[in-house]
């Protein structure tokens, strides 16, 4: 069905707040109640929105919450691309998670291939699949649906929405992963209260989102947010995946963490770690944390020095956009003393007056599960596919 702009705008609320009364939207988008009553009643019949569980009694009449129906779009196929696997997620937009996987992906085939295998895969063993949704790490033009540069998967300019609609006939979304974070802690994290917020993501590489007065930021070109590519040091000769050198994700990604402590042990330095780098080949982040729980100099060193330097781009953030949280996602910020370097040396740095909470994300270990269900529950009423296909 065609929304008004007055149902538009009542169902961006629902989708908002989860449930909420008819008596608050009016007092919210100074409606009157005749007006609120003559939008919600056709939502009602079409099955959109539902009248759910009334409140406790405050002594007058009972006011009836509405709330979206988690069945009005059916199943979520997502889709979360990260620099090295592949999470395959089945879910509704109440965040109900039917299903979760995860591939390493298999980097002898092109991306686009790939990606239509697991999605063929997967729309044959699961039946109900609505929308197929897609976070992506890279540069993504989200509007136009086109990944638009991939330096993790050295690729440009993919018209990856209009291929999987074109192969599959199904409507689909895809989204940059950090700025799907941003979404997921919105709707199912630590900023469902927060209108003004930014999201830091340490993993592989480096990211951030920005959500500024209840609006998730794009910028121009849908570059907003790549703090992983500003230079924070000028004189070193460590290469960023972006091609330039010294980005912070160059120097205090996990990957960069990681090369730092192998190329420190290989040059004869010592470290707990060194058997299990000879008998394994390589090590991993996880072995790098439990390195600094068992404080191996080493690795304790390499993991702090990291932690400054992500405290200054923090640093950086604050100043320039002033949010009320900043949310933490990644497995450095598990560590207690790494976090607790890092608001030391946030203390040091920013103003006194700046006032903002730190937070370590709740829902870390799910997060490329729910990033894509986000996607589709930003995008509901935002753009017309869903409105005539389902």
């Amino acid at each position: 069905m065609e929304f008004t702009q007055s149902q538009l705008r009542i169902l961006e609320m629902i989708k908002n707040k989860n449930k909420i009364s008819r008596k608050k939207i009016a007092q919210e988008l100074n409606l009157t109640p005749a007006a609120i009553t003559k939008s919600i009643e056709p939502l009602l019949q079409s099955g959109i929105v539902l009248e759910v569980a009334q409140r406790e009694s405050t002594g007058g009449r009972r006011a009836i919450d509405l709330s979206l129906n988690k069945y009005w779009i059916g199943k979520i196929l997502g889709i979360s691309l990260t620099p090295t696997s592949l999470v395959v997620s089945v879910g509704n937009i109440a965040g109900e998670i039917f299903k979760s996987k995860s591939y390493k992906i298999d980097e002898t085939k092109e991306l686009t291939e790939y990606l239509e295998e697991v999605i063929d895969k997967e729309l044959k063993d699961e039946s109900g699949i609505k929308v197929i949704s897609m976070a992506i790490t890279g540069l993504i033009n989200s509007e136009n649906g086109i990944i638009v540069f991939s330096p993790h998967y050295k690729r440009k300019k993919i018209k990856i929405k209009e291929k999987i609609e074109n192969r599959f006939q199904l409507p689909t979304v895809i989204e940059n992963d950090v700025r799907a974070m941003a979404l997921t802690e919105k709707y199912f994290g630590n900023a469902q209260e927060s209108e003004n917020y930014v999201v830091l993501n340490v993993s592989e590489g480096i990211g951030s989102s920005i959500f500024v007065n209840g609006t998730l930021l794009s910028g121009h070109g849908f570059i907003s947010g790549e703090i992983g590519h500003v230079v924070m040091d000028r004189s070193s000769l460590r290469k960023c995946s972006c091609g330039k050198r010294g980005c912070l994700e160059a120097e205090a990604s996990n990957k960069a963490i990681i090369n730092r402590l192998v190329s420190m042990i290989k040059l004869n330095n010592y470290s707990s770690l060194k058997e299990k780098l000879i008998s394994k080949g390589q090590i991993g982040i996880l072995d790098v944390l439990e390195g600094v729980k068992e404080r191996d100099f080493l690795s304790t060193k390499i993991s702090t020095e990291a932690m400054v330097i992500i405290a200054h781009s923090i640093d950086m953030i604050i100043s320039l956009i002033n949010p009320d949280k900043i949310i933490l996602v990644g497995e450095l910020f598990k560590e207690k003393l790494l976090l607790n370097t890092l608001k030391l040396e946030l203390q040091k740095v920013t103003l006194e007056e700046q006032k903002y909470d730190l937070i370590v994300s709740d829902i870390l270990d799910e997060m490329h599960t729910y990033n894509p269900i986000s996607v589709v529950r930003h995008n509901l009423f935002k753009k017309n596919i869903w409105r005539d296909e389902i």
